[in-house]
């Protein structure tokens, strides 16, 4: 019993000490980041039924799964997904149902382009909609896609991110280095390395801060959320 205590009381000074490392790695991520006088955020108002979709801003999905079989709605922010100002394109590819085997007729489809002037302000406006044709069930598809452009105005340019990137098509032994990157991270879960998984990130969770004007409280919020730090609390 001794021993279990010792052991418990081992694990909790750890995570204590991997909180303090965390709250000095949010510092250095928040000085980073730019603080920008104007924070317009732009959101897309999904809504869909009787299908199931995916939602692509300059073609990089969402960070949400529309695979329902049921109705679903949602506001989602898309500012990490401009980059910076100028035309950006807004997608959708529909699915049917998964008892169904072509888009039916009871397919409905809205999506909105939302801005809201300042984030934490009220006032808002639409800029775009995309209506999925209630027809589409006519032509009997598998997968139907449509897209529109909208314009954004954004007080950052990190454009060269998408410049940059790599066509992961070309990268020569993908799945090992996917495999291998994977086992580093569960490696870092088990041994209860929450700050330096976060460490290993920063390069790019920095740049999803600036975009989305995070605050050192929004910081908190995220690093130390007892579900993120149980994952690295427990042994696998």
């Amino acid at each position: 019993a001794l021993s279990a205590c010792s052991y418990a009381q081992s694990k909790i000074e750890k995570m204590e000490q991997e909180k303090i490392k965390l709250k000095e790695l949010i510092q250095q991520e928040l000085a980073m980041v730019t603080r920008y006088p104007h924070q317009p955020a732009y959101y897309v108002q999904v809504n869909k039924n009787g299908c199931r979709i995916v939602v692509k801003v300059n073609d990089i999905p969402l960070g949400y799964n529309f695979a329902e079989d049921e109705g679903q709605s949602m506001l989602y922010p898309i500012n990490d997904r401009l980059f910076g100002s100028g035309e950006h394109v807004l997608s959708v590819e529909v699915y049917p149902l998964t008892t169904q085997l072509t888009v039916s007729a009871n397919t409905w489809v809205n999506l909105k382009v939302i801005l809201f002037p300042e984030k934490n302000g009220n006032e808002r406006e639409m800029i775009a909609e995309l209506n999925v044709p209630r027809d589409i069930a006519e032509q009997k598809l598998p997968v139907y896609c449509q897209s529109i452009n909208f314009k954004s105005t954004l007080p950052f340019d990190h454009k060269q991110v998408l410049n940059t990137a790599k066509d992961l098509r070309k990268v020569p032994n993908l799945e090992a280095k996917v495999l291998a990157h994977y086992n580093k991270v569960r490696d870092m879960m088990i041994a209860g390395k929450y700050y330096e998984y976060n460490k290993m990130r920063l390069g790019s969770t920095w740049l999803r801060t600036d975009m989305n004007y995070l605050t050192e409280e929004n910081l908190e919020s995220a690093y130390l959320q007892p579900d993120e730090l149980f994952r690295f609390d427990c042994q696998v």
